[in-house]
């Protein structure tokens, strides 16, 4: 018995001292990252200078305005067009009976809503 608990005393230190190590060896990488280089002495003193110097001087920003084309509202009234008869088909014709047509008739709507929506919303930035 004497002998099983010495070799575990044994153990115990080896794993101790293995520990200890570690957070040596722990401690020596955080100081290193943590140092901070002396860089000054191979900086010339005129590099700061010399940088600002080839910086352009500031200009006014220009600024570029596109021309306004009427092709989007066009294609969206087309849309609404579109919509609106698909939409008023589908309603005679009674496809709201069935579960797959009573999607598509509210996703034609709310498609139809939206485009309205658009353009009601934007109608005063257009020009």
């Amino acid at each position: 018995m004497s002998g099983d608990e010495v070799r575990w005393d044994h153990d115990d230190e080896l794993m101790l001292a293995k520990e200890r190590k570690d957070r040596e060896f722990d401690a020596q990488i955080i100081g290193e990252l943590e140092r901070v280089p002396e860089i000054s002495a191979m900086i010339p003193v005129e590099f700061a200078a010399r940088v600002a110097a080839k910086v352009p001087a500031k200009s006014r920003p220009t600024f570029v305005r596109a021309r306004s084309t009427q092709y989007g509202r066009a294609a969206m009234g087309v849309s609404l067009v579109v919509l609106f008869v698909a939409l008023a088909v589908l309603a005679a014709r009674g496809v709201g009976s069935s579960m797959f047509g009573l999607a598509v008739e509210w996703t034609l709507g709310l498609q139809f809503l939206a485009i309205a929506v658009w353009m009601g919303s934007s109608r005063g930035r257009s020009h």
